[in-house]
């Protein structure tokens, strides 16, 4: 479906919307409800209705003034904020984020605890939302800002009453409901650095129709975000180093047998400003070519580079700290902030079919397209580019002959020269990720007369069409055929033929070979996912203290995904992006469910109400077999001023599509910088330095890997990334969790007026996940190879299993595969305390005119006791809390112990005003987990403030305006992580506003 069709569908629809509201403003007004009935509603984390809004969980709940304030037309930012919540790295970009059929290129999620989106189950008015992903994660971008009238979070395992997903907890969207009118919306904001620009745009119509049986409303929203490059900031200007030069290296080993260092020091005799390679015999670094044709050294053993002459030509290019590397700061290339264009239609509406039966249903489409531009591709281990001795600008360059002639003559040193490049002759790559996501819902709902009972009916269906472009690669096959002289091409821009491209040197390929060999992969995946569901529910009896209530339920539910990749993906022929095969697969369940609400005590001394909330679900999955889930919730309510909550409940999360069947995948991963990462056989890595007393055994580990004596002495893994494989599991079985929670909500009621309107929650959580889906990390099986913490492999066996996953080139010593993959293999807990603050008064209470205007006083503080992962069984359980990144389950998270949000507001007459605080609290590396005597610096403490003010021009008519990072702060510097910070934790745009019009008619 294209998006003008549909806006040109529902636009008709909001005409005849528009012509229902203005009959209803002359119809008869609807029949009011005695006063003394009191409607139930449903509250997040039960299934029953009750005659409060008071739930047994911790329940925390963001307004949509708060979404607003946040300035950003997505919801990741707001939600992302909260202190509960991990932040979103949803609008930046942190690497080449495509792979394997994994969406991720513009989507927004919301992680509570950290612990994953994927354990966040994202509900819209208790009901399930379309996958976005294949891990089962749900795009925040497809729900309409305008339609949401608040956002319920609740924590801890909620599967007995929802179903799989809702280990972490659980966020509930709650939509406006039976809304009247025509609203309009619209907001600009931005960097105050002139960038960034954002803009939203909403229309919301709806009303009442057929004497006021029915309400339909339907909703437009447009939004768009322009790009920041990192190159506009400072900070990210100059880092993220790449060791692989424009210019290209021959890596260290990869000669056959070694030249001489006589003969490379020969060689830099005749460059003035050069110093002697130090030592005699092999040489055994890596050897490269400028574009003026002269040679340069690069990881020349503890010699410094040597005659490289990119400097102050090619933009990024430095040498490393340690004067032994060429590398590229690619920070420059990369978008810190993803540009976005979204389009959003949500329609709903509701018809009374008779007194006892009304009909309903609900319809939404989101269209969104991201675009990403980073560096040129780049060849590496697995991927390199070959280039046969006889190829011309090898036989020319009398430099480069004389160092080659050197190396003692074998079969070897007849083979083609790998060579190790960034691809700047193909320019920057992009990527476009292009999403089409709907979901139709209808069903019945009423009730049974004379009985009390209420019942449900429902059924939707939703499809999730996911598009990525990847252009500006370079085909493997098309190059070699230039290296090998046999390229034979005439297009539209002009030929290329025989050897048209000199490899050597940092040269741009002729348009004829850049149409040649440059090429756009196309890649398609889709996600469908039916879901019925039947519910019933009302009283059982009647109790001496209240009434005993009951809801049962049974559903079904079906997940589908697809995956085709481009033909040069399944191939292999592009050294930039990851190698993958077509994949599809399904997954079904079938549940029932039920829920009993006990009143166990009513109206006695230090009881004035006491009640048990259990419940129980039955999943019965076509891949995993049966799972029970539970769950027990209690509330206490000593006096009136004090209630005291607490719960106890299992979980369970089935593995999604994407864990169960994503594609095989062939490309890069990292294994991160020395000396306190990378490769531990490095002669720079700490694991080798004379401090560590298991030094030898190391020396000997990395010989039995492969690595020949010769080169160990001076051996340095050629690249921070290697080439390595990961994929789907259908082995995999459903991870199980533990939660429970106990706290108290203090309202009083004190005379005084300062304190009547204070309210305080405090809540403890513990979750604990056994079982849990992941992939290690080669960044964590490399140290673990090594015996990082003293047990993974003490023997320092190379038949260790972490050692296992590890395949090294045996003439070079470069680790050449490395495997990750899905497994059932952690066990993650976590604990803390959340506490929420709410109070206001009129400044009245302290003396002055009720005229004068309130105060309102709003905090809401998470502090995280533990973190705790087992990243294997019976591997050592390690604390990340109060850590940032987490080498177990990903760098790009942060646990601090404490977070907070605090808003101070004022109001008087049509304005008010806010000053929002938010704090991070100061954390450790995370090398310091696993290695306590670790050096790495942590990151000190973060203070953001924020402001805005709203004012009511008219009745109708709200002018509001806001500011984010007043202090324009900029990011903590962080080792290891992909931009050398915490690109969703901190704030990397600096001060950013916005301004927003609403009218209502």
């Amino acid at each position: 479906m294209r998006i003008h069709q549909l806006l040109g569908s529902a636009s008709a629809c909001a005409f005849a919307l528009v012509g229902s509201v203005a009959q209803a403003q002359s119809a008869p007004p609807a029949a009011q409800k005695p006063a003394t009935q009191v409607e139930e509603v449903v509250v997040t984390g039960s299934l029953i209705a009750r005659r409060d809004f008071q739930s047994d969980s911790p329940i925390s709940t963001i307004d949509s003034a708060t979404l607003q304030a946040a300035g950003q037309p997505t919801l990741d930012v707001a939600v992302g904020q909260m202190p509960q919540f991990a932040a979103a790295q949803g609008k930046s970009e942190v690497g080449d984020v495509q792979g394997g059929g994994g969406f991720a290129g513009g989507q927004s999620y919301g992680d509570l605890r950290g612990l994953g989106p994927n354990r966040t189950l994202i509900l819209l008015d208790g009901r399930r939302l379309q996958a976005s992903n294949p891990d089962g994660s749900i795009d925040l971008n497809t729900i309409p800002m305008s339609m949401i009238e608040n956002v319920e979070v609740i924590t801890g395992g909620a599967s007995a009453t929802y179903g799989s997903d809702a280990i972490a907890g659980v966020i509930n969207f709650k939509l406006r409901r039976h809304f009247s009118g025509l609203e309009l919306s619209a907001t600009h904001g931005g960097a105050t650095k002139g960038d960034g620009e954002t803009n939203q745009f909403s229309v919301l119509v709806g009303g009442n129709f057929a004497d006021n049986r029915g309400n339909a409303m339907i909703d437009f929203e447009y939004s768009e975000r322009a790009a920041v490059s990192g190159a506009s900031r400072p900070f990210f200007a100059s880092i993220r180093q790449l060791a692989r030069p424009p210019e290209g290296i021959i890596p260290a080993g990869t000669f056959g047998n070694p030249p001489t260092i006589a003969a490379v020091n020969a060689v830099l005799a005749t460059y003035p400003g050069t110093t002697p390679i130090a030592g005699t015999g092999a040489y055994n670094g890596a050897i490269g070519v400028n574009t003026d044709g002269t040679i340069f050294t690069d990881l020349a053993g503890t010699n410094c580079v040597q005659n490289y002459r990119g400097l102050g030509t090619i933009p990024g290019v430095n040498i490393s700290p340690n004067c032994r590397q060429v590398q590229v700061a690619l920070g420059q290339y990369f978008a810190i902030q993803v540009p976005l264009t979204k389009y959003n239609v949500m329609g709903r509406g509701d018809y009374a079919v008779t007194d006892h039966i009304n009909a309903y249903g609900q319809f939404n489409f989101m269209e969104s397209t991201a675009r990403d531009e980073t560096a040129g591709g780049s060849t590496a281990a697995g991927k390199f580019f070959f280039v046969p001795l006889n190829n011309p600008f090898v036989t020319g360059n009398a430099a480069l002959q004389s160092i080659l002639a050197s190396r003692t003559p074998s079969a070897a040193t007849t083979q083609p020269l790998p060579l190790i490049k960034l691809l700047t002759m193909s320019g920057n790559r992009i990527q476009t990720f292009k999403y089409d996501v709907y979901q139709v819902l209808g069903g019945f709902k009423g009730d049974i007369p004379g009985t009390g009972l209420t019942w449900d009916v429902y059924g939707s269906f939703g499809r999730d069409s996911y598009d990525n472009n990847q252009a500006n690669d370079t085909s493997k096959a098309a190059i070699a055929s230039i290296l090998n002289g046999t390229a034979n091409f005439t297009g539209a821009t002009g030929a290329c033929i025989g050897y048209a491209w000199n490899p050597l040197g940092n040269n741009p390929l002729s348009p004829g070979c850049r149409e040649y060999a440059t090429r756009e992969l196309h890649n398609t995946a889709t996600i469908t996912q039916k879901d019925f569901e039947a519910t019933i529910q009302g009283k059982l009896y009647d109790l001496p203290a209240g009434e005993l209530r009951f809801a049962l339920g049974a559903d079904y539910r079906s997940t589908n995904f697809d995956y085709r990749p481009d033909q040069g993906l399944i191939a292999n022929d592009t050294p930039s992006y990851p190698t993958a095969v077509p994949t599809s697969g399904s997954q079904t369940a079938r549940e029932v469910f039920g829920e009993l609400l006990i009143p166990v005590l009513k109206d006695l001394p230090l009881v004035e109400d006491l009640s048990l909330d259990l419940g129980y679900r039955r999943s019965d999955y076509n891949l995993f077999g049966a799972s029970n889930t539970y769950k027990a919730d209690v509330s206490w309510k000593p006096i009136s001023t004090l209630r005291l909550r607490g719960g106890y409940s299992t979980a369970l999360r089935a593995p999604s599509v994407g864990e169960l069947f994503a594609p095989t995948v062939n490309g890069q991963l990292t294994i991160g910088t020395l000396p306190d990462a990378g490769d531990p056989c490095s002669a720079a890595s700490k694991f080798r330095a004379a401090a560590n007393a298991n030094a030898a055994k190391v020396l000997a580990l990395c010989q039995a890997q492969g690595i020949p004596s010769a080169l160990l002495p001076t051996f340095t893994q050629s690249a921070d990334s290697v080439f390595g494989t990961s994929g789907g599991n259908p082995k995999l079985t459903p991870e199980k969790a533990k939660t429970y929670s106990v706290g108290a909500v203090w309202s009083p009621t004190f005379d005084q007026p300062l304190l009547q309107n204070l309210q305080v929650s405090v809540d403890y959580y513990n979750i604990k996940i056994d079982n849990a889906v992941g992939t290690l990390a080669l960044t964590s099986i490399l140290p673990r190879c090594f015996n990082v913490d003293g047990v993974s492999n003490s023997t320092y066996s190379n038949s260790n299993i972490y050692c296992q996953q590890i395949t090294r080139d045996t003439r070079t010593g470069d680790i050449v595969l490395g495997r990750e993959g899905f497994l059932n293999l952690a066990t993650y807990s976590t604990d803390g305390v959340d506490t929420q603050v709410d109070w206001s008064f009129g400044l009245d209470a302290l003396g002055l005119s009720e005229t004068y205007g309130r105060i309102r006083v709003s905090s809401v503080i998470t502090y995280t006791n533990s973190y705790k992962v087992a990243s294997l069984p019976g591997a050592p359980v390690l604390d990340y809390a109060g850590s940032i990144g987490n080498a177990s389950v990903s760098p790009e998270i942060a646990h601090p112990k404490w977070k907070a949000n605090t808003t101070i507001g004022y109001s008087v007459g049509p304005v008010s005003a806010a000053l929002h605080w938010r704090f991070i609290d100061k954390m450790k590396h995370q090398d310091l987990v696993a290695s306590p005597a670790a050096t790495t610096a942590g990151v000190p403490s973060y203070n953001y403030f924020d402001a805005d003010v709203h004012w009511s021009v008219r009745d109708n008519l709200i002018l509001s305006a806001g500011v984010t990072n007043i202090g324009d702060k900029a990011p903590p510097f962080v080792s290891g992580q992909p931009l050398t910070t915490d690109t969703a934790t901190y704030d990397i745009i600096g001060r950013t506003y916005y301004v927003n019009l609403k009218a209502h008619f």
